[in-house]
């Protein structure tokens, strides 16, 4: 997997994404989705610095994160003191007791970028959930994807925290020597003061983008059924969101 914003990258991504989600909206749409299912358990992977666990917490929830970089889980237990957080890759963890549902949260599926990826996170999500229990991830929409980051080659996104201006100027390439839908992303990270460009970080991941029939057919083969599936535009992609029950 890529290397997920360790370090000082965990810091700027906390920082910038403050202004990119609204994480009041964000938990109000997860959490809607959640009571719908009548669950009570969840782990959410992705959990990041902890932005959602505070809303989870705050609602007195039955709540446990997972993410794969270690920085990124210590700004979380320092935000979030009453929360356990759980370093681990989505393709192979073990909890100690299954829950009601699992979240995928913030595109983090991107990071699956081959067949056995996917599979084995599937395979992990089924054996950490119990009888009946559901996931709920998102996924960029390659169809709409592709053809904007081939029209638009240079992206930036701008955010202003704590008096900071912070810019990220990403280049996307879809890169046709990769398998199935892979794209090389390169980023570069830094703040203007006084006018001025101070470069921060670079970043670079190969990530990859589905088209909602590969999912459904990974979701069926991996004994899962779609409950809904839900068309959502986020700060800067076009995604969906799919709710999915374990088979027995």
């Amino acid at each position: 997997m890529a290397n997920l914003y360790d370090g000082k990258m965990a810091a700027i991504y906390d920082a910038m994404y403050q202004t990119f989600v609204n994480y009041d909206e964000e938990y109000a749409f997860y959490n809607n989705l959640l009571q719908e299912n009548n669950c009570s358990s969840i782990l959410e992977i992705g959990s990041g610095t902890g932005n959602l666990a505070k809303r989870f917490d705050e609602n007195k929830q039955n709540y446990q994160g997972l993410d794969y970089s270690e920085s990124m889980i210590e700004i979380a237990k320092e935000r979030n003191k009453n929360c356990s957080f759980i370093q681990g890759d989505m393709r192979d963890f073990k909890l100690e007791n299954p829950v009601d549902a699992i979240l995928i949260t913030g595109r983090s599926t991107s990071y699956l970028i081959t067949n056995s990826d996917i599979n084995r996170t599937f395979d992990a999500l089924y054996k950490n959930t119990r009888d009946n229990g559901i996931i709920i991830f998102d996924f960029i929409d390659a169809n709409r994807f592709i053809p904007f980051i081939t029209e638009n080659v240079l992206i930036t996104h701008e955010a202003v925290y704590e008096n900071v201006n912070y810019k990220r100027d990403s280049h996307w390439d879809v890169n046709n020597s990769l398998e199935n839908f892979m794209l090389d992303w390169s980023a570069e990270y830094y703040t203007v003061v006084n006018g001025k460009k101070e470069i921060i970080e670079n970043d670079f991941s190969t990530v990859r983008v589905f088209t909602l029939n590969e999912i459904e057919l990974f979701l069926y083969l991996n004994n899962f059924e779609i409950l809904k599936t839900i068309d959502r535009k986020t700060y800067a992609y076009d995604t969906y969101v799919i709710v999915a029950k374990k088979k027995p």
